[in-house]
């Protein structure tokens, strides 16, 4: 059974399964981008970093954003991060 917003309330945390298509999946599972290991020396993925570092800059320019982050994905770290950024907007402006 599908599941949407007209019919009923998506759980917290599950916007990646349900929102992403698979076609904006598809590039994680190359094995370029998803065989790294987790506690693989900084010196050997600098290119990752180089990729997030300019993908964070790309974005923020697109969005006006002082800064973005690649982090965190989503559920509910990505809901607070978002409702930080509101709250940071808000103060700014008082």
């Amino acid at each position: 059974k599908d599941l949407s917003l007209n019919h009923s309330m998506i759980s917290l945390g599950s916007c990646t399964m349900k929102l992403n298509a698979t076609s904006e999946m598809i590039p994680v599972t190359w094995p370029e981008l998803c065989d790294i290991h987790p506690f693989a020396p900084h010196d050997q993925v600098t290119g990752y970093h180089e990729l997030i570092e300019d993908l964070n800059k790309d974005l923020a320019e697109i969005t006006g954003f002082a800064a973005v982050s690649a982090q965190p994905n989503s559920g509910a770290t990505g809901e607070y991060a978002g409702l930080m950024a509101i709250k940071g907007y808000l103060t700014s402006k008082g």
